[in-house]
């Protein structure tokens, strides 16, 4: 399930969405007070602001409890920050590389132990979420058999089996993986449903959804947190590679890095 080709970059990218969340012990000054010095650090790249109270899942025996979950989105809306008084993420579904992502997540780190000091983080997770449409990459009339390898597929990869009779065909799996680190894989085909920016109308897309989630936990030194990142990333693209076969590899026109 693990693929050691050279990473590349995909110049037909069926990413929705890119996820990286780092989870501290919780910091009572950012739920009670208004992040007003982080803001400023970061107000250039995401100026637009706003917040919501979320309910966590509720502990046995324990009163339910709001959070803030204060957000800061950079103009395109293309970026997201979130901050909360036990986590920071930087979301995007507009990614291109590691390397652009990574930067643009350092630089929020930095500020959050300039302004927070956290004394360690205690999980560290990067979310891919990937939704492979055959229309998007002009492989109508292509069977998934030859687009997803078959440990991905479950019975939609037994030959006998015709894609159009299974209503539904997921998988979850949680595994451990070299290096400390854990995954949780959410996959199957499905439907997206999506705006035609046209006609305003919502269209419904098949696709094949690949959710890949890897992280790390168990209390991290801030040191350490940068080789923690790419030992989750490096496991992702791993898995990702591995998951589909070279004709899907080939239609999303992979580039050198």
């Amino acid at each position: 399930m693990f693929s050691d080709a050279p990473r590349c970059r995909y110049g037909k990218s069926q990413l929705l969405e890119v996820v990286c969340q780092l989870r501290f012990p919780a910091i009572l000054k950012i739920e009670n007070q208004s992040p007003y010095e982080f803001q400023e650090l970061i107000r250039k790249d995401y100026p637009n602001y706003s917040y919501k109270e979320e309910q966590p899942p509720a502990k046995p025996n324990t009163k339910p409890a709001t959070v803030k979950n204060h957000q800061f989105i950079s103009l395109d809306g293309g970026w997201k920050v979130n901050l909360t008084q036990s986590f920071v993420s930087l979301s995007t579904h507009r990614y291109t590389t590691w390397e652009d992502f990574a930067q643009r997540l350092d630089k929020i780190i930095a500020h959050v132990i300039g302004v927070y000091r956290p004394a360690c983080f205690n999980r560290v997770g990067l979310r891919y979420i990937n939704a492979i449409s055959r229309e998007r990459l002009e492989l109508e009339g292509v069977g998934w058999r030859e687009l997803i390898q078959p440990g991905y597929l479950g019975l939609m990869a037994e030959e006998d089996a015709p894609e159009g009779a299974f209503g539904k065909n997921e998988q979850n799996v949680n595994m451990s993986l070299p290096g400390g680190a854990r995954c949780n894989i959410k996959c199957g085909h499905g439907t997206l449903h999506k705006v035609n920016n046209k006609t305003r109308e919502t269209v419904d897309e098949p696709v094949y959804m690949l959710d890949i989630d890897v992280y790390m936990d168990g209390n991290m030194e801030l040191s350490h947190v940068a080789a923690g990142l790419n030992i989750v990333h490096s496991h992702a693209d791993s898995i990702f590679r591995g998951a589909i076969t070279d004709a899907l590899h080939d239609a999303m026109d992979p580039q050198e890095i």
